[in-house]
């Protein structure tokens, strides 16, 4: 840098500016320096002639278009932009390496693309003795890449470069600018250095914009106890200097923004508060999500995904259909928000594993008839235009589609809205510039490569010209100037940074070439360089860093570890202090008798685990929305077990009936009919060998449990999966048992089937003061008060791998794991009777609990919320209650 001329920011706009050019390290760069110029205007001065201010990225492609021009400049036809240019690397790479499987090829793409450039950016040679196993297969791969676009007469970004450097060099090229300033730039590599070279050789005159040094006026060092406390001192001091000085212009400086924009959204939210008007105070963060994140793009690409699905196979995923209703971005977006969100609960409370295109159109019609009318228009704009073709035709078609399905659905864009729609538009151009590498593509994949591109394609909207407060990242910063900055993150692991070289070039030789990112020498040397620019930023400073993260200890970076360490001012209060009440109320209003409560034994069980939980689900019908049906985890096994069981006992009736086809050797076929039955019932969405699968173990786990039935002692089936209902006031219960044996002398036996896996025990339970797993004990309690007196309580796990029973019972039944309930230590010394009238009492209890409107926030065991679905009710999180 050096070897070039200076030249000052006033120099670059005054006489001959129009035959200027300025070429700066990035965008950002560009606009500062266009912004620093314009500063210029003002009463006396209304009209500047500035020069063409581009970054170099953008001069490049201005250069190789130019170059387009000259005959002998042999400009292939196809211009690959990044993304491209990773997906010819890609199957290359793939092509090479069929036979390494395990080899990750997007990951080896990027870090090719990168060496390949870095080799031509800074000249590496790579000596025969130098050379590695890796480097020798990115040469071959380079190689590959090469031909390649050779032989589909395409050139990337990297060579463009390179024939714009030799037709400068050769004079091929020559530039229509008498001056060319660079701005920004703290190095430059071999091949720009010698580029510019070129051009200073052939008249040109180069120089390099100098920014006038400015030392702060204020230095101040901060330590925080951790990253979130550091956060927040960074926001309080924001907010401090934007209320003393509300013209002034700050910046916060992070050196891990992406990470960290969470935090930093919250406590500035927190800190800075809303204006006079009552809106939030603006405030610009620099930080790119992919386009894909944004809502409008995310919206348009569930929307394309559903309609390859039903156009490939003539159905769709719930959850895949279910998030394009709920982001919407199509017609009446606003007013059939309501209907879209039904068809989405409705797919999920019904456990559906697949919707058909005809289900689809019929629930949009009956929910949202706006968008129905809309998707058959969308449909018709489809027909026979759903083959295989090109990425540039997919670029149409996308638009068609979605143009008739109404996207982005909003009559009003806001301004992020509008640009995020209109930097989509410019991803369906992008598109269909793949074409040449893409080649053809099914609708499935066309909407693969769209959305890939979308995650690979960083967006930020505008900046707002209102805030005086940039969040930015060290790169951002790079020749910033503002009235005050703090810089957090000064850990020794962020500056300097741990080296990264690229793994393809022999380290060695990196070392040589002084390569970025290569050696601890060459990250020292940029963190000094970035630091001395960070000083320059404002007359004040702040640099902070935190102690702790976690429970890892960090130091201080070596940049700032000798400077003094400061106490932080506190924050200015935002508002006058207020008084805090804080008010405890646990009684809801009690049931009433016009609108009892309809629900099952789950009311009072959910009410003796957490009264607050019964209140918000049973009560305010709330509760946390179900997941999505998945075939692998469906309780399809438990609902084929308990089907096929109970058709087994509606045949057979009694255990006379187990025997005589046990004996004569019917019982196989017994089972095999009901276990086909019970398949065709409850397996619909297995395939036929899953299917196949899971009958033949069903019928293995009844028959083992039927051959502990057989040793029993006789009894008669009396229900099976048989309803009741228990009224108790306004609170009206029902209830659903699988199976009720009558014993020989005259009691009932209550047997409820597990299918899992799971410890059935239910002593701790059982013996609780608010028992729960009420089922058997709220029928032998409550329900059987008016009929037979029951006198076993039994479940029953059935599972391929034991078949167990336990339970309490009043005498020996036959069944081996049935306990007496003097074998309880709660239960010790208690009859029979005695037991039932102690669960009927807690039972009544709880009912009267849950009818006057108790909803206290107790839980007596951690484990009683294992499958609470509404625990953000419950703020467990600011308090948990725990009745010992």
């Amino acid at each position: 840098m050096d070897t070039f001329e200076s030249v000052d920011l006033g120099r670059l706009s005054g006489p001959g500016s129009e035959n200027t050019l300025v070429l700066t390290v990035n965008n950002r760069h560009a606009r500062r320096v266009l912004a620093e110029l314009s500063a210029g205007l003002g009463p006396d001065r209304s009209v500047m002639a500035v020069p063409d201010i581009l970054p170099l990225s953008a001069w490049l492609r201005r250069a190789a278009d130019r170059l387009s021009f000259v005959p002998e400049s042999r400009q292939p036809m196809h211009v690959l932009d990044a993304f491209g240019s990773q997906l010819l690397w890609q199957r290359v790479i793939a092509e090479v390496e069929a036979d390494h499987v395990l080899l990750d090829v997007p990951q080896a793409a990027r870090l090719a693309a990168e060496a390949d450039r870095l080799v031509d950016d800074w000249r590496i040679q790579v000596p025969p003795e130098y050379e590695t196993s890796d480097y020798q297969r990115f040469r071959v791969w380079r190689r590959s890449y090469r031909a390649a676009l050779e032989r589909m007469d395409m050139e990337d970004g990297n060579t463009a470069y390179e024939r714009i450097s030799r037709a400068l060099a050769d004079d091929v090229l020559r530039m229509d600018v008498d001056t060319l300033v660079m701005a920004g730039f703290n190095e430059l590599s071999p091949r720009l250095s010698a580029m510019l070279s070129a051009m200073r050789d052939r008249g040109l005159r180069v120089c390099v914009l100098a920014r006038p040094a400015q030392a702060p006026g204020s230095l101040q060092r901060v330590q925080a106890p951790d990253p979130d406390g550091e956060w927040r001192l960074a926001a309080n001091w924001a907010a401090q200097q934007l209320a003393g000085n509300p013209a002034g212009r700050y910046a916060i400086v992070a050196a891990r923004l992406e990470a960290d924009v969470a935090l930093a959204h919250r406590y500035l939210r927190a800190a800075l508060g809303r204006d006079a008007r009552g809106r939030p105070m603006p405030y610009n963060v620099a930080v790119a999500r992919p386009l894909a994140q944004w809502p409008a793009a995310r919206a348009a690409l569930l929307w394309l995904r559903v309609m390859a699905d039903f156009s490939r196979k003539k159905s769709c995923a719930p959850a895949d259909a279910g998030a394009a209703l709920l982001a919407g971005g199509c017609r009446a977006h606003s007013q059939e928000a309501a209907g879209r969100a039904a068809i989405d609960a409705l797919w999920r409370r019904r456990a559906r594993i697949k919707v058909s295109e005809a289900q689809f159109a019929a629930e949009l019609d009956r929910y949202a008839p706006s968008l129905g009318e809309a998707w058959r228009l969308c449909r018709q704009t489809l027909e026979g235009e759903s083959g295989s073709a090109a990425a540039d035709t997919w670029s149409r078609r996308f638009r068609l589609c979605l143009q008739a399905l109404g996207f982005p659905g909003q009559s009003v864009l806001d301004s992020h809205a509008f640009q995020a729609v209109e930097a989509f538009d410019g991803l369906l151009d992008g598109l269909g510039r793949q074409a040449a590498v893409a080649g053809r593509l099914d609708f499935s994949a066309a909407v693969s490569l769209l959305g890939r591109l979308a995650q690979q394609t960083p967006f930020q909207p505008q900046r707002d010209p209102e805030a005086r407060l940039d969040v930015l990242g060290f790169l951002e910063s790079e020749g910033g100037r503002w009235d005050g900055v703090w810089v957090l993150g000064l850990t020794d692991e962020v500056l300097p940074a741990a080296p990264k070289p690229n793994p393809f070039i022999p380290m060695a030789v990196l070392r040589q070439a002084n390569a970025p990112r290569a050696t601890p020498e060459r990250e020292l040397q940029w963190a000094m360089t970035m630091y001395a620019g960070l000083l320059e930023c404002a007359p004040q400073v702040w640099l902070s860093h935190a102690q702790r993260e976690g429970e890892r200890e960090l130091r201080p970076s070596p940049c700032i570890a000798e400077l003094d360490v400061q106490a932080p001012q506190p924050a200015a209060a935002m508002s006058s202090a207020c008084r805090l009440e804080q008010l405890l109320d646990e009684q809801g209003p009690p049931l009433q008798s016009q609108g009892g409560t309809r629900g099952g034994i789950a009311v009072i069980d959910t009410q003796a685990r957490n009264p607050l939980w019964a209140f918000v689900k049973y009560r305010l019908g709330a509760s946390q929305l179900k997941g999505y049906a998945e075939i692998s985890d469906q309780n399809a096994r438990g609902l084929l077990l308990h089907r096929a069981i109970e058709l087994v006992w509606r045949v057979l009736e009694d255990q006379q009936g187990l025997l005589r086809l046990w004996n004569g050797g019917g019982l196989d076929t017994l089972l095999r009919e009901s276990v086909r039955q019970a398949c065709d019932e409850c397996l619909a969405d297995y395939g036929p060998t899953l299917q196949e699968l899971e009958s033949a173990r069903a019928i293995a786990v009844l028959h083992e449990w039927l051959a502990l039935e057989r040793a029993r002692q006789p009894f008669r089936v009396r229900d099976v999966e048989q309803e009741y209902k228990w009224l108790h006031g306004p609170l009206e219960l029902s209830l659903r048992l699988d199976r009720i044996d009558e014993l020989d002398d005259g009691r009932l036996a209550l047997i409820d089937y597990k299918s899992g896996n799971g410890n059935i025990d239910p002593k701790p339970d059982w013996m609780r003061a608010r028992p729960v797993g009420l089922q058997l004990p709220f029928y032998a309690a409550v329900l059987a008060e008016e009929e037979a007196e029951v006198a076993a309580l039994v479940l029953a796990r059935l599972h391929a791998r034991d078949t167990l029973v336990k339970g309490l019972a009043d005498a020996d039944y036959g069944f081996t794991g049935l306990s007496a309930p003097q074998d309880w230590p709660d239960f010790a010394g208690q009859s029979w009777a005695g037991l039932m009238a102690q669960w009927r009492g807690a039972i009544h209890a709880l009912a009267d609990e849950y009818v006057a409107g108790h909803a206290g926030n107790r839980t007596l065991r951690a484990d009683d919320l294992r499958y609470c679905d509404v625990l953000p009710f419950l703020r467990l999180t600011e308090e948990y209650r725990r009745d010992d």
